[in-house]
């Protein structure tokens, strides 16, 4: 009967030990996806910056187009300006 008893208790002392791993491994587990989560949110936003980013540029751009596009008073023509006449 104490065989018994001496093999419940270790038994009950390994599985609380096995218990115990396992819990630290899912927290590792948990802390990790955490981890990754966070930078796969930080690269979305990053690349939601740069897609605004770019927007604002070329919004930007098709503003200053028509003044580029502009001739100047006295500025030589261009080619294609001398084919037209």
């Amino acid at each position: 009967m104490e065989q018994v008893q001496a093999l419940m208790k270790d038994s009950m002392a390994k599985m609380a030990a096995a218990d115990a791993a396992m819990k630290t491994h899912m927290e590792t587990m948990h802390a990790s996806m955490k981890s990754q989560m966070d930078l796969q949110q930080a690269m979305i936003d990053h690349a939601q910056t740069m897609t605004d980013h770019m927007l604002a540029m070329s919004d930007h751009m098709a503003m200053m187009r028509p003044s580029i596009a502009m001739p100047m008073k006295g500025a030589m023509p261009m080619k294609k300006d001398e084919q037209k006449k």
